[in-house]
């Protein structure tokens, strides 16, 4: 069965010369954009917190203690420079914490 169309009469009011402000929604502008952008930057830092948390915060221990435990000669061997540069280490921490879970499957469940 096909829908029963009706004649323009009978499909509600007529609107015709009415205009419909929405003021509230044109004020927001440039302000709502960014409020929603921000919004966004900060789910996507809580995800990152979340899925890297533990590698960052690893990342900075190691950074800070490296160079009390090595010396500058090991350090520009192990990494090229003299000092520990942040993002290999993180890099570092964050592969071998995706090998680790690799090789316990039991943990990719948690």
């Amino acid at each position: 069965m096909e829908p029963e169309i009706l004649p323009p009469s009978e499909t509600g009011p007529d609107f015709e010369g009415v205009r419909v402000r929405m003021a509230h929604v044109r004020s927001l502008g440039l302000i709502g954009a960014v409020l929603a952008m921000l919004t966004l930057l900060a789910a996507v830092g809580v995800s990152l917190l979340m899925l890297f948390g533990k590698a960052l915060l690893a990342a900075a221990l190691v950074t800070v203690l490296w160079p009390f435990v090595f010396s500058a000669e090991f350090t520009r061997w192990v990494f090229g420079y003299e000092s520990v540069p942040f993002w290999k280490v993180f890099l570092l921490l964050a592969a071998g914490s995706v090998v680790a879970k690799m090789l316990r499957p039991a943990a990719w469940g948690r």
